[in-house]
């Protein structure tokens, strides 16, 4: 097969697989049917409701734990095969999914949706994401932005599904159970088939057409090679990356971890429906600003996108308790908020790749990606917390409004700083 063609073929696949993990992203539609079945209720205003901070755990869990799946997913890719990393990302997503229906206590929940599934997820992501950089190399940006943002879509295609799925009993706590199972098999089955086509690209493929941009002497002498981990760490551009990747992520997982939460106004079906739209919309947005921002930092570069988003992010997470009075506002800011969280997600794999090369980039980025799991554990779980004792969620978005507002100043220093090298080089 030409390898033009197979490269596109494995971004398909690399595409639908990455489709199945964004189930962790619907998790707030699960939350109260499957608290409600662990029996795990609190007493609030005198009626028993699903007590979020312990879903929130596990949702914290199973997006905390993919770097570690990306790190061995990483050595799998770079020393033996894509096939073999993704192939045991199936296997552990897929059943992690299909027992968290049989579970009947939150530490077996913890341990199959939040364990097995958030290690499979890493393990078939990482290096879904590496194969499509380095069968990319001309488009990184959007290559990239394609597999991260199918995840992030995920939810756009499961949250229906889930919903006709739960529906298959009239008691939620069955219907919940069965959906689980259900969603297992079919990601396992995805997930599996798309194992089957992945492959390294040859170590001197050069897309056809393309030709690789002679970096400048300050990019080389600070990126231009493939660094190997150990002396990535030792460098203060890591830490200051990582620094940037856990504030970014940390709006958008606690938003997402209680979407369903924060958009019911009120307890009419209405509300209802709408909370569950919002979860949707979050989806698309998520989903569209891994790609879009990919792209615009392809054309305007990454620090500069990454700079932009940071600002959106801190004007709209402050914005929040004024956007959730009203339903078409809180539309718009889910729509924002979503898209930079996905474009941060986009983004950064080709910032690695661009500060550290590709060789390396299974590792490379696992470790990068550990940003993530610090905002998955913190925001998540400090939203859910400040709504149970505040009974609002406004402190967190003080919290994550400043933390994006610390991002964007960090980025803007970088931005006019690496201008400011390449000027005295030029």
């Amino acid at each position: 097969m030409k390898l033009d063609y197979k490269r596109w073929i494995i971004l398909i696949f690399g595409i639908l697989a990455n489709l199945c993990q964004g189930t962790a992203y619907t998790s707030s539609i699960f939350a109260a049917p499957m608290l409600e079945r662990l029996g795990l209720m609190v007493m609030k205003n005198g009626v028993m409701v699903p007590d979020m901070p312990q879903w929130t755990l596990a949702f914290s869990i199973c997006v905390a734990m993919p770097p570690i799946g990306m790190l061995l997913s990483g050595k799998i890719t770079d020393r033996i095969s894509p096939k073999l990393a993704v192939l045991i990302g199936a296997l552990l997503f897929g059943p992690g999914l299909f027992l968290t229906g049989y579970v009947d206590s939150k530490w077996l929940l913890y341990l199959t949706f939040g364990v097995m599934t958030g290690l499979g997820s890493g393990s078939a992501y990482g290096a879904i994401v590496a194969i499509a950089v380095r069968w990319f190399p001309d488009r990184k940006g959007l290559a990239s932005g394609l597999v991260v943002g199918a995840l992030g879509f995920g939810p756009v295609v499961i949250v229906p599904l889930a919903n006709y799925l739960m529906k298959s009993n009239a008691d939620p706590t069955i219907a919940v159970s069965f959906t689980f199972k259900a969603l297992g098999i079919l990601s396992f089955i995805i997930m599996a088939i798309a194992a089957i086509v992945m492959s390294n690209p040859p170590a001197d493929y050069k897309p056809e057409g393309y030709n690789p941009p002679a970096a400048n002497a300050s990019v080389k002498a600070a990126a231009g090679k493939d660094v190997f981990w150990t002396e990535m760490l030792s460098m203060p551009k890591f830490w200051i990356l990582f620094v940037l990747y856990a504030c970014g992520a940390f709006s958008g997982l606690m938003v997402i971890s209680q979407a369903k939460q924060i958009a019911t106004l009120d307890t009419s079906p209405a509300a209802a429906a709408f909370a569950s739209a919002i979860v949707m919309i979050l989806a698309l947005a998520n989903a569209s600003g891994r790609v879009v921002w990919g792209f615009i930092s392809d054309g305007i570069g990454r620090i500069m996108s990454l700079t932009l988003m940071f600002l959106i992010t801190a004007i709209v997470m402050f914005l929040m308790p004024t956007l959730l009075t009203a339903q078409a506002s809180l539309i718009i800011g889910a729509i924002l908020i979503g898209a930079c969280f996905g474009g941060y997600l986009g983004t950064f794999p080709s910032i690695c790749a661009d500060n550290f090369g590709v060789k390396n980039m299974g590792i490379n980025y696992a470790l990068l990606f550990f940003a993530f799991s610090v905002a998955a554990v913190a925001g998540p779980y400090a939203g859910a917390a400040i709504n149970k004792n505040t009974g609002s969620y406004n402190l967190a978005f003080i919290i994550a409004g400043g933390l994006s507002t610390i991002g964007f100043i960090i980025a803007l220093l970088i931005y006019f700083s690496d201008k400011k090298a390449k000027l005295q080089t030029s």
